[in-house]
């Protein structure tokens, strides 16, 4: 039977790389999905060849049997087709574009070489005021590091690896059946295919607890919802794969005088009636204590005064934001009459205009 040039269909040359071709399918295979060319029999087809080619060309052996023999079974006769789109439904069995992509990932015989560590996320609650200067942390974690007597491995050392038994060295299991396979890596040889005595150290798995306090340098001017790495600080990795990362989660707790906007701050500031008409000045809190703010004559409520490099600091900069005060001109209960006198009379000068302009059709 012959084969379609698989590697044309993917669109990537001989001597790609299983990166490459995982790549390649992964791009085509979104194009032209069926849940997402729904009646569309051309896409259909052209997603059934891409699946078929990636099949082939992400199994080492089925690939080599294909390049040295043109057929990915080999030279010997077999009793079916190495794939088949047998009673192909794009609805079949409740797959969907998602449930297609969950799963992929399966590498033939195995990722046989080293693995990163995972990443790790922890948080952490400063104050405002600690937000404000920058603070250091030390933090107690929980984690893991590289078994010393296997490397890393999770093999006994001086033990000689066999082929698993629970894959028969592929590395990986399938489920489903026809055309919605998915492979999952092998639980009983981590994807690698073969399997040797455990590690007593570690019991196989090639990573051992470690408690460690970790001093971390918060930036001042850091926001609320930051998130900020700690390079190598996660998990050990496996067979020699370096560490992940600790990715720290920001939480600022607010200060009640202030509202943050980026590295801008504003507070309310409460004015009387002849403050806001005859001006004045006025001591506003900072974050580093008190300002005095002048207030022009004739000010009008809601209005934003600023305080200029008053706010937060930028982080990584040597600026920083502004503060406003937001007037609030608060309008007195009068219950004496000689001040109801005067506000009559300076109703009679002043109020006459107030609304002139105010509706004008």
């Amino acid at each position: 039977m012959a084969h379609p040039d698989y590697y044309k269909i993917l669109g990537v040359p001989r001597k790609a790389s299983e990166d490459d071709i995982k790549k390649a399918y992964r791009k085509l295979a979104r194009k032209y999905h069926p849940d997402l060319n729904p009646n569309n029999k051309s896409s259909e087809a052209k997603f059934k060849e891409l699946t078929e080619a990636n099949e082939v060309l992400s199994d080492p052996e089925k690939r080599q049997n294909y390049d040295t023999y043109g057929d990915p079974a080999g030279p010997a006769p077999q009793a079916g087709p190495g794939f088949s789109f047998e009673g192909f439904d794009s609805g079949d069995a409740g797959a969907t574009f998602q449930d297609l992509f969950r799963n992929f990932g399966g590498r033939g015989r195995g990722r046989t070489g080293p693995r990163p560590g995972e990443d790790t996320q922890h948080p952490v609650r400063i104050g405002f005021k600690e937000a404000f200067h920058g603070t250091r942390l030390s933090l107690s974690l929980q984690r893991s590091e590289t078994c010393s007597a296997c490397q890393g491995s999770g093999d006994l050392p001086g033990s000689r690896p066999t082929t698993c038994a629970t894959c028969g060295g592929r590395g990986y299991q399938e489920e489903g059946a026809s055309f919605f396979r998915t492979r999952q890596e092998c639980p009983a040889c981590g994807g690698t295919g073969r399997k040797a005595a455990p590690c007593t150290a570690c019991q196989g798995r090639g990573r051992v607890p470690k408690a460690e306090t970790v001093t971390v340098a918060i930036p001042a001017g850091v926001e609320d919802g930051t998130r900020l790495r700690v390079a190598g600080k996660g998990e050990a990795g496996r067979r020699g794969g370096g560490p992940g990362d600790l990715f720290l989660q920001i939480q600022v707790e607010p200060d009640p005088r202030f509202e943050r906007r980026g590295a801008n701050l504003y507070l309310d500031l409460p004015i009387s009636f002849s403050e806001a008409a005859l001006g004045t000045k006025v001591e506003v809190p900072t974050p580093e204590g008190h300002s005095t703010i002048k207030i022009p004559p004739g000010t009008q409520g809601n209005a934003n005064l600023r305080l200029k490099g008053l706010g937060m600091p930028i982080p990584g900069s040597a600026q920083r934001g502004d503060l406003f005060a937001r007037i609030k001109v608060v309008t007195p209960k009068i219950v004496d009459e000689r001040s109801k006198e005067l506000l009559r009379e300076l109703a009679e000068l002043n109020d006459a205009e107030i609304r002139a302009h105010a509706w004008r059709s």
